[in-house]
């Protein structure tokens, strides 16, 4: 194992997520890994070979010699995809010749409901079998090189009980970052005796972190009430790098998703609903507008919805993408479609998503709740509206089809502050974290975190 040398100080990044696995928790992490640096951290990152059955399709930005990655185990794979995943199992498949064991097979799948549960998907999606690789080569690494900082992030949980055990054995202090909430996520329909136990594990878990980092002002609040501890904010945003080059935009108005469709949090149904009115009304057709989605599970996601509202001939619904082909898309797209959660259970909730689309330099539509730090954010940086009634949503399009005609680009609701936009690049946010990690080593050393 070869580690770079030269660096002042040194962070040891525990996460399960990192590129070049296609996810927006792995690209944050990687970004982070990429500009410390500049500001005087030399990380080490502790991951896992490979997320088995996810696209590696991010372009890993740090150097290989400083990544270390150790197998691991989880249930998951198998639960979801073998138990779970199959909606057409039923009692008369079960009731064919079958042999006992793929009788008890069928049975399993019949009680996929239960694997559902969040009761039950805390131990089946853990990575549980990450937690002894990653201990022991975590207490290589401390033992071998000067890391004056460990910093670990979640989801999943296990990143954080691993940093956690790290600390315990080496003194070495340490920054846990919650990306979302883990006890207290609001989506998720616990019991009352899980929720109260869950809290209680994760209490105990970061008893011992010296620093929280979490996306929002909203999860921040709630992460101290919970914990007790100082807690900063330190939102996403988009790699400068990443949107250099110059590309044409579509010939026609377009609108375009692109991400992973969270379903009961992200609900296009406003949209469709609004383009099949304006249709049935004859004031677009087809030729007007195109609303595309690119995606791994749009398709199983949102047809229903599509068919519904029978605007088959507007939406399309383009699959995957690699990262860069995804920024290709919505930097030559009209509008760029931000799909939030609409209820006042997330209105602390950021989607990464609208970092990237702020990199784009497109306008955005935002389907959220209205006062959440996602309206917030669109009106500091002017670089769109939310809208969450088809009546708005209809207005809203009419008036950009319009401009678009007239003018071939769209200048209403969008005004974007670039002094406020900069401070949401993924430099920016490497430098404050850079400064969370002096802070907190300045502590342990005397003085109080400020």
């Amino acid at each position: 194992m070869t580690v770079v040398q030269g660096k002042k100080r040194r962070v040891l990044i525990v996460s399960f997520l990192f590129p070049p696995l296609n996810d927006i928790g792995a690209l944050r992490i990687g970004k982070f890994a990429k500009y410390l640096p500049q500001f005087g951290w030399e990380p080490i990152v502790l991951t896992v070979d490979r997320v088995k059955g996810r696209p590696q399709t991010l372009p890993v930005e740090v150097d290989e010699a400083n990544i270390i990655r150790t197998p691991y185990f989880a249930l998951s794979p198998f639960i979801r995809y073998r138990l779970v995943g199959d909606a057409n199992a039923s009692s008369q498949e079960i009731a064919k010749g079958l042999s006992w064991g793929q009788r008890a097979y069928r049975l399993i799948r019949l009680m996929r409901f239960i694997y559902l549960r969040p009761e039950v998907s805390f131990f089946i999606d853990e990575p549980w079998g990450w937690y002894l690789h990653a201990l022991r080569r975590g207490v290589e690494i401390l033992n071998k090189y000067k890391v004056d900082i460990i910093f670990s992030t979640f989801s999943p949980s296990m990143s954080h009980l691993i940093a956690s055990r790290l600390h315990q054995r080496t003194g070495t202090p340490w920054v846990a970052e919650f990306r979302d909430h883990w006890s207290l996520n609001p989506i998720l329909n616990k019991s009352r005796p899980f929720q109260f136990l869950e809290e209680q594990f994760e209490k105990i878990i970061m008893k011992n972190s010296n620093l929280l980092v979490t996306v929002s002002e909203t999860l921040a609040k709630e992460l101290e009430a919970l914990h007790s501890k100082k807690t900063i904010t330190i939102p996403n945003g988009f790699d400068e790098e990443d949107y250099t080059g110059d590309v044409s935009l579509t010939a026609n108005f377009t609108i375009t998703y692109t991400g992973y469709i969270y379903s009961g949090k992200s609900d296009p149904t406003p949209l469709f609903q609004a383009i099949a009115e304006l249709r049935q009304e004859g004031r677009i057709s087809p030729d007007d507008l195109e609303v595309r989605f690119f995606g791994r599970n749009a398709a199983e996601t949102l047809s229903p919805s599509i068919k519904k509202y029978r605007v088959q001939e507007l939406v399309r619904i383009y699959g995957f993408v690699p990262f860069k082909e995804s920024i290709k898309n919505q930097k030559e797209s009209t509008v760029l479609l931000l799909l939030g959660w609409n209820d006042p259970r997330g209105k602390g909730a950021y989607t990464a998503k609208i970092f990237e689309y702020l990199g784009a330099a497109r306008p955005v539509l935002a389907i959220a709740f209205k006062g959440g730090e996602i309206d917030r954010l669109l009106a500091r940086t002017g670089c769109g509206i939310l809208a969450t009634e088809v009546r708005e949503i209809k207005g809203i399009l009419l008036k950009w089809l319009d401009e678009f005609k007239r003018y071939g680009r769209i200048s209403s609701y969008y005004n974007p502050n670039q002094e406020i936009i900069k401070h949401y690049t993924r430099r920016e946010q490497a430098r404050k974290l850079a400064i969370a990690f002096d802070k907190v080593i300045s502590s342990t050393r005397g003085s109080n975190i400020d």
